[in-house]
């Protein structure tokens, strides 16, 4: 949960209900309608309800709020209720809206003190928080509403706003021009490649190998998979902290998926956090990737008008095809506010996973939307169809991607313009997802890889005496 910022008090309205300037505000209409009550306690507690007709506000305490949710106690019981809330009491009901309310106006208070920054991916997340808990009121909202209950403060949206605007300002802070791409059609290699497919024969003696997952990235897929890979007697495991990799000797090997955690030393990683970093974001690959990438801009204003049509905008951060979408590039400045990196929208476009693993290609799949999908959909439902051969030049593209952006082991996005030919790496993610196959794919290889330098080390070894005296 954010660090909770420091309380503060709030004043009474008419009928219970809290008024709090600039935040939430309850109309004075809905105010006084709120004479007569919902419901009425029966015998033994029970509630009976009265009518829609009347609803009344929520039996509030004075500015209670203007405080943020207490960790602990209040924070439990928010959660408990939130589990339940299609099937609460209306006491319940009324104290889960408080928490809601109470939660929303600590989310504001954050938006605000971000749209006084100059920081704007501090600024992105507080709006993108505050979205999120607003729509969660809205949906808790309409459930009140169902069951006659009275849902009717507003929400003073000026902060968000206000944060708006202030992206707007500092993208216009942002450099001009590209930062890669090119108008230069770079040669093509021609031809292709053959994916190796080595046989999945996992034994006692392979080296175990940890895949670390942050809790910021949604696992439960990849733990599902690695599980069912490990029980054909992989040595392979999931773990959330790095500090759970054992230190054993040999040493187990790590696969740094999409983590940023300084890692313990003896641990031997494949991507280390570094990378990994500046892998997340959608701005920074873009510099060593030059030509490989679609030309992108990092400002949101009139030269791309002339540019594009269409353009793909991207969060600065974002894992697994988040915080992207087309958009037309003479809309509304605000629409394009959101974003950081505004990159060339290729329609008509052939779309490729390659998982590079040490330069080499460990499995790669042709990405298929379904039938009818728009081209401006960038999130279908994929299908993926197991490459067994590529073309070279998308081959190519995706070992220097990963190469460039510094990735051991990277799921890369390529297309091919089908227009012109031409292939480009949209991005290298070190937290692709892996399906069951891959996963087995990528264990194969690093076996034989670590197979093999411990045979040329054991053969350097043995006949080092006969190579001394050769001399």
């Amino acid at each position: 949960m954010d660090a909770l910022p420091s309380k503060r008090g709030g004043t009474r309205g008419e009928h219970g209900v809290p008024q709090l300037a600039a935040t939430l505000v309850s109309p004075a209409s809905v105010r006084e309608a709120l004479a007569t009550p919902l419901y009425e306690s029966g015998g033994g507690g029970s509630q009976t309800v009265l009518g829609a007709a009347q609803p009344s506000a929520a039996d509030f305490e004075p500015g209670d709020l203007a405080h943020a949710l207490r960790r602990g106690t209040e924070v439990q019981r928010f959660t408990e209720l939130a589990a339940r809330q299609d099937a609460l009491t209306p006491a319940e009901s009324d104290e889960l809206y408080r928490y809601r309310l109470r939660r929303l106006l600590t989310r504001i208070r954050r938006l605000e003190r971000a749209a006084g920054g100059a920081d704007e991916e501090a600024v992105h997340e507080a709006l993108d928080d505050f979205r999120a808990r607003l729509q969660e009121l809205r949906a808790f909202e309409a459930i009140r509403r169902q069951a006659g209950l009275w849902a009717e403060h507003e929400v003073d949206q000026s902060a968000e706003e206000r944060a708006t605007a202030q992206l707007l300002s500092l993208a216009a802070q942002r450099p001009h021009g590209l930062i890669a791409g090119s108008d230069q059609v770079p040669e093509r290699p021609t031809g292709s490649v053959r994916v190796g497919d080595f046989a999945f024969s996992p034994s006692a003696d392979d080296v175990p190998l940890y895949l670390l997952a942050p809790a910021s990235i949604s696992s439960a897929s990849l733990v599902q998979h690695v599980e069912e890979v490990a029980s054909q007697s992989a040595r392979m495991h999931v773990v959330r902290d790095a500090s759970a990799i054992p230190q054993t000797e040999p040493p187990p090997l790590h696969l740094n998926w999409g983590s940023r955690q300084t890692l313990p030393q003896g641990v031997i990683p494949l991507n280390t956090p570094a990378t990994v970093r500046a892998a997340s974001s959608h701005i920074a690959p873009n510099r060593p990737l030059t030509q490989l990438a679609p030309r992108p801009r990092p400002r949101p204003h009139a030269p791309l008008v002339a540019w594009a049509a269409r353009v793909v905008a991207k969060r600065r951060h974002g894992t697994r095809g988040s915080g992207k979408a087309v958009l037309a590039t003479d809309g509304p400045p605000t629409e394009r506010a959101g974003y950081d990196l505004f990159q060339e929208f290729i329609p008509d476009r052939r779309e490729y996973r390659v998982s590079v693993l040490s330069g080499r290609i460990a499995s790669a799949y042709v990405k298929r939307s379904p039938e009818g999908s728009s081209p401006d959909d960038l999130h279908p439902a994929w299908t993926f169809d197991r490459a067994q051969v590529l073309p070279k030049a998308v081959a190519v593209v995706a070992r220097a991607a990963a190469r460039r952006v510094g990735l051991d082991y990277a799921g890369v996005d390529v297309i091919e313009d089908l227009a012109t030919g031409r292939v480009y790496c949209l991005e290298a993610n070190a937290a692709p997802g892996m399906s069951q196959d891959t996963l087995k794919s990528v264990y194969t290889h690093i076996q034989l890889m670590l197979r093999g330098r411990l045979a040329r080390a054991s053969y350097v070894e043995t006949h080092s005496d006969g190579l001394a005296e050769s001399r």
